[in-house]
């Protein structure tokens, strides 16, 4: 509230994908907070939702079903302040997923004892080396790269930890071709996003970054296995040689191409996810991504810096949202020696999720 000059009481909407079993409902919350609220809505736990949570953000405010909108996410783990919470603390916590009907959502089933996402992240990272030839130096260019982010991010976990090509392999394979290095930082953390009308944002007296473009989730048959690109399930989904068309919903609303932007940002709590989304959104050809990132690479100094902060692999995991506000930084120009020079249009967009496009003040 501080950084946007704003108070409590302006706030009168609120956006929350944290909720039972994984923590305290938006009620609780709003209470514990102090806040009286006219409008809220509370999402499922999942990086695939980062976008949707703030377009949910987006529509309300420009229905007047509210002025200004906290997108609001916190996360705790089992080795953090959760273990002294149920049910974290249990020998189920954290298994909510695995609880549903259809057993886990990632082509794995909690019958076989694969309960965690670990399993379907694995099985569809080795599906795309055995299909297209990628190896595991290809995929060590993404931790590294996003320790190198995290050495200019004080608050990122892996913050003055150095990760050479070399320490990566020299790391064992933990689950299928994924070493320790290529699984998400779980943290404690909170992230939080104001979301109001563009008059309302030219009065606060801060740079303005505008939601420009807005994509939904899809939802098929084809469209299961969110560890991977379309085509490439583990499970369910059939094989096929995706090809990502020319613009998306999301790029159009937004007045821009591929080439306008000047980063991309996406859920990574895999390195491999890197691969998949970059081929979901058209930057690279199927099974043309492990070399792209090998060799011109998703740093700064490449045309399409990627997951600035570290990323969930070096940041911490905090669902994307984390990114989100990282996207913010990199449009208002204050992400520091990690600055995209010139930033002025950001993507966000996931494997199988949805898509946001950010843009600040030069391109409105």
């Amino acid at each position: 509230m501080s950084d946007a000059n704003l108070v409590k009481s302006d706030i009168n909407g609120l956006v929350t994908a944290w909720g039972a079993p994984r923590g305290v409902d938006y009620d609780e919350f709003v209470v514990a907070a102090g806040l009286d609220l006219g409008w809220v809505s509370q999402l499922w736990t999942h990086g695939r939702w980062t976008a949707t949570a703030v377009q949910q953000a987006a529509m309300a405010v420009t229905l007047g079903l509210a002025d200004v909108v906290a997108v609001i996410n916190s996360h705790v783990s089992a080795t953090g302040y959760a273990r002294h919470l149920p049910p974290m603390s249990s020998a189920l916590g954290g298994m909510d997923e695995a609880l549903r009907d259809g057993g886990g959502p990632y082509a794995n089933w909690t019958l076989h004892g694969t309960p965690g996402a670990g399993a379907g992240a694995a099985l569809a990272a080795q599906q795309y080396m055995d299909r297209y030839g990628a190896t595991s130096t290809d995929l060590a260019s993404i931790p590294v790269t996003m320790r190198r982010y995290a050495a200019d991010n004080p608050m990122a976990v892996k913050h003055g930890e150095e990760l050479t090509v070399e320490t990566y392999l020299a790391e064992p394979e933990m689950m299928g071709p994924l070493r320790q290095s290529d699984f998400c930082e779980m943290v404690d953390g909170s992230s939080c996003l104001l979301v109001t009308t563009r008059e309302r944002a030219a009065d606060l007296g801060r740079p303005a970054v505008h939601i420009a473009g807005i994509q939904g989730l899809r939802s098929s048959r084809d469209n299961y296995v969110f560890f991977s690109r379309p085509g490439m399930g583990a499970g369910v989904s059939p094989s096929y040689d995706y090809v990502a068309p020319e613009t998306s919903p999301a790029l159009e609303m937004a007045g821009v191409t591929r080439g306008d932007l000047d980063g991309f940002f996406t859920y990574d709590p895999f390195s491999h996810q890197i691969w998949m989304a970059l081929e979901r959104w058209g930057f690279c050809a199927p099974g043309e991504a492990a070399a792209y990132c090998r060799e011109t690479g998703i740093g700064l100094d490449s045309p399409l810096p990627m997951n600035t902060s570290g990323g969930s692999l070096a940041e911490g995991h905090t669902y994307g949202y984390g990114h989100m506000s990282e996207m913010v930084r990199q449009l208002r120009g204050e992400a520091g020696a990690r600055q995209i020079v010139g930033a002025e249009a950001l993507q966000w967009g996931t494997p199988w999720g949805d898509s946001l496009v950010l843009t600040n003040e030069k391109v409105s």
